[in-house]
């Protein structure tokens, strides 16, 4: 039996370059812990990356998602600034005038990574940083693009998320009742 890949950009898939970014960060769930992040690597041409590799790739993935849970109005957990600071250096960027783009000139995880993190930079200078974000659900945390006119949207789906944080505020209400 043959497993669907997973889609890590649905609901609210990013616009391109961005959604690099989030489907890196949507490399697992954290409700049912699946991790795709060596399937992600091989999608992107990468050979299996080693156990070292890996745990890199996953510590910086955590941290572009602390940055966008605090996208989301939430408090941040450690340093990812620091960790993401780390993670370019071992991209070894460089500029590139004739493509006006940053660049990584590591190869392998760190010229991947780097690749995210040049995305994710981009998006910075941007503008278009704030709209991505992580689900307000703690337990969940998705990567989704806010398409709201706004910029207000909290959940990465409101039929799951925001309707379970719905229901939960619902019965702590009538519960005191």
């Amino acid at each position: 039996m043959t497993t669907r890949a997973p889609r890590y950009d649905i609901p609210n898939a990013a616009p391109e370059p961005l959604r690099l970014v989030q489907t890196f960060v949507n490399t697992v769930n954290l409700e049912r812990s699946d991790d795709w992040l060596v399937r992600w690597f091989d999608e992107h041409g990468l050979p299996e990356p080693s156990a070292q590799e890996l745990a890199r790739a996953r510590v910086v993935r955590e941290a572009i998602r602390e940055l966008l849970y605090a996208n989301n109005r939430q408090p941040v957990e450690g340093d990812p600034k620091a960790v993401l600071n780390s993670a370019a250096d071992a991209a070894s960027f460089s500029l590139d005038f004739a493509a006006e783009a940053l660049v990584p000139r590591a190869a392998g995880v760190d010229g991947i990574v780097g690749r995210v993190l040049a995305v994710a930079f981009g998006a910075m200078s941007e503008g278009t940083w704030q709209r991505l974000k992580a689900c307000r659900n703690h337990h969940c945390r998705w990567a989704f693009y806010d398409y709201s006119k706004n910029r207000s949207a909290s959940w990465c789906s409101m039929q799951l998320c925001g309707n379970r944080r719905k229901i939960r505020a619902y019965r702590e209400r009538h519960s005191r009742a």
